[in-house]
C-alpha cells in the first residue's frame, strides 16, 4: 500500500480547501453531453473525490459512480449531500483495495485535482491504479491542472502537463485534448484530456 504523507482531512476540518469549486467541474458537465456521456450500465470512479460534487454529477448523468477519498470530513459532506453516488473512505493509490470496493473494473476514471496533488514520486502509482481498475476499452478523463505551474514551485498542486499523464498511463492512448482554459478563481489554466485503454 502506498502511503500518502499529506493529512487531507485536516484541510477539510479547517476549511482550507482552495481546490474545492463548490460544485462539479464545468468541463465535466460539458463533457457529460459529449465524450463522457454514459454508455448503458457505465461505471465510473472518482479518486480523491473530496466533497463529492463531480461524483454526483457523473451519477446524475447515468454513470454508476464510486468516489474515494482519505478525508472523513469530506466524505461526511458527500454522503449527506450527494445521495446518487456511492462513496468509500480509503487510499485511492491502493489499487487492489479500490478494486475491492468496485463491482469489477470501471468504464471511466475521472481525475480532477487528484493527479496534481500527488508528489511526482507518487505519480507512477496513478498509472498503476488506472491499469488495475479501468477495463480494456475504458477511459481516463482528466482536468489537466495547473498548466504552467513550475515544478520548482513545489505543491500541491504540483505542475501538471498532458505529457505527465502520457508518461504514467502505459497501455493507454491519448484520444483528445481540449483547449487551454482559464477558470475564474484559479491562478492557473486547465484543459480536458481523454485517454483510452488499449
Amino acid at each position: 500500500m502506498t502511503t500518502v504523507p499529506e493529512s487531507w482531512d485536516d484541510h477539510y476540518r479547517n476549511l482550507e480547501t482552495p481546490w474545492d469549486l463548490g460544485g462539479p467541474h464545468p468541463r465535466l458537465l460539458e463533457a457529460l453531453d459529449g465524450p463522457l456521456a454514459p454508455p448503458a450500465g457505465g461505471t465510473a470512479l472518482v479518486p480523491g473525490c473530496g466533497r463529492g460534487y463531480d461524483a454526483e454529477a457523473l451519477a446524475l448523468a447515468g454513470w454508476t459512480t464510486l468516489g474515494v477519498d482519505l478525508a472523513p470530513h469530506a466524505l461526511e459532506f458527500a454522503a449527506l449531500n450527494h445521495p446518487t453516488a456511492r462513496f468509500a473512505e480509503g487510499n485511492a493509490l491502493d489499487p487492489l483495495w479500490v478494486l475491492e470496493q468496485l463491482d469489477g473494473q470501471v468504464d471511466l476514471l475521472w481525475d480532477h485535482t487528484f493527479f496534481c496533488a500527488l508528489s511526482p514520486v507518487l505519480r507512477p502509482a496513478f498509472g498503476d491504479l488506472c491499469r488495475t481498475v479501468v477495463r480494456p476499452g475504458g477511459r481516463v478523463a482528466s482536468a489537466v491542472f495547473p498548466i504552467g505551474r513550475e515544478a520548482a514551485d513545489g505543491g500541491p498542486p504540483y505542475g501538471m502537463r498532458p505529457e505527465d499523464l502520457d508518461e504514467v498511463l502505459e497501455g493507454f492512448d491519448r484520444v483528445s485534448l481540449g483547449p487551454v482554459l482559464q477558470m475564474e478563481g484559479r491562478p492557473w489554466p486547465h484543459r480536458l484530456g481523454l485517454w483510452a485503454r488499449t
